[in-house]
């Protein structure tokens, strides 16, 4: 090692350990001349037949789903890419986080970097400090964040600290948790539809409504809310068929005690569906009915959804 990089290394060392940033960014300039072996977009696809068939041996990232899900809740990383912007290169971690067993037809996918995981476990651990002492984090490197080996040990740690976090309740359920896995891109797919930008709105809200479906469970308010916005952009974009599948899915969440606005207006949305696609809708106008002066005239569905979210 050159004296000149044994130097910067030294000053970077001390930097880092005198500030709270990301010890694997502040070595970035210093491992340059190691990147010069990897592609400029190393992508390390992980192998993950033989981990899944230990994995259905000691459950290590397959977490059964309580109360109103079925099926189990899997977390797995499926992708490591080498990220390189400006002066800074990472590794950003693919997820893929669906219901095995579950209604989703696909799984949820998002992408996180070491130190999104490092800031969601310093929040989680000063909120629930107690529930908190038995989690593993896989800690920081001085060095050798890039080598495929890191990166694998890395992604299977990662698996198993979102699946300890899945099982501790108050923390599954934190805003927290939920701000890490989905919260921000679901709102950004209602600000899109706010907007008008229903195709957007769309492909941002299917991509994570498994997350949210299966960390929050088919009955929770923010997944009927979310079903409700689907179904509502895909008719005004003329997806009758994918609309009135979502109208249906989010009704077999719902009771009749279910906030009376937002189920009235679903009703009415539904049937007007089942009305333009020659489905029967007879047990809907029967379930309309049977809510009395409270199945009356109603707001259009999207309205109501949006309404609802600047409420909140």
């Amino acid at each position: 090692m050159s004296y000149i990089r044994e130097k910067r290394m030294s000053r970077g060392l001390k930097q880092a350990l005198d500030s709270e940033e990301d010890v694997q960014d502040r070595f970035l300039a210093a491992e340059e001349e190691e990147f010069d072996n990897f592609s400029e977009n190393l992508t390390l696809k992980i192998e993950n037949q033989e981990v899944l068939n230990q994995k259905g041996k000691n459950n290590s990232s397959i977490v059964p789903i309580k109360e109103d899900n079925h099926g189990t809740i899997v977390f797995e990383v499926v992708k490591a890419e080498k990220v390189k912007e400006g002066r800074s290169t990472f590794v950003k971690y693919t997820l893929s986080v669906g219901s095995e067993g579950g209604t989703e037809s696909r799984p949820g996918i998002i992408e996180k970097r070491y130190s999104d995981f490092s800031v969601l476990n310093s929040k989680l651990r000063r909120t629930f400090p107690k529930e908190m002492e038995d989690v593993s984090f896989p800690g920081k490197l001085m060095l050798g964040n890039f080598s495929s080996e890191t990166i694998a040990q890395r992604s299977r740690a990662f698996e198993q600290y979102l699946t300890h976090l899945f099982t501790i309740d108050c923390v599954r359920f934190s805003d927290e948790f939920k701000d890490f896995l989905y919260q921000r891109q679901i709102q950004e797919g209602i600000d899109c539809a706010q907007s008008g930008n229903f195709s957007r709105c769309v492909d941002v809200l299917e991509g994570h409504l498994p997350v949210q479906r299966g960390l929050q469970g088919d009955q929770h308010a923010d997944v009927v809310g979310t079903l409700c916005m689907l179904s509502a952009c895909h008719q005004k974009l003329g997806n009758r068929e994918a609309a009135l599948r979502y109208a249906e899915s989010a009704l077999s969440c719902m009771d009749n005690n279910t906030n009376s606005a937002l189920l009235v207006s679903l009703l009415h949305h539904t049937i007007y569906l089942c009305w333009l696609l020659n489905h029967e809708k007879s047990h809907l106008e029967s379930r309309l009915a049977s809510l009395g002066d409270k199945g009356g005239k109603s707001q259009e569905l999207l309205s109501v959804i949006l309404s609802s979210n600047k409420a909140e």
